[in-house]
């Protein structure tokens, strides 16, 4: 079992990983040719929902509330 100190800081570092990643498609959207650009979207989809999946859905299942989107419904 994960302590909950261990998955607050997991779940921080992961939430900055999926907001670089992101930032990954900011700075290339005007600068890469239409198929890099949809070739690195794709990979940054596929990093993101294996962070999600992989990361954030474990951490949740044990504290459930530090699910961000569960909040918001």
């Amino acid at each position: 079992m994960i302590e909950k100190q261990c998955a607050v800081e997991i779940r921080e570092l992961a939430l900055g990983a999926i907001s670089a990643l992101s930032e990954i498609l900011s700075i290339s959207r005007e600068r890469c040719s239409i198929d890099d650009y949809e070739q690195l979207k794709k990979g940054v989809g596929l990093s993101i929902g294996g962070i999600q999946i992989d990361i954030l859905d474990v951490i949740n299942a044990v504290y459930p509330e530090l699910d961000d989107l569960e909040r918001r419904c």
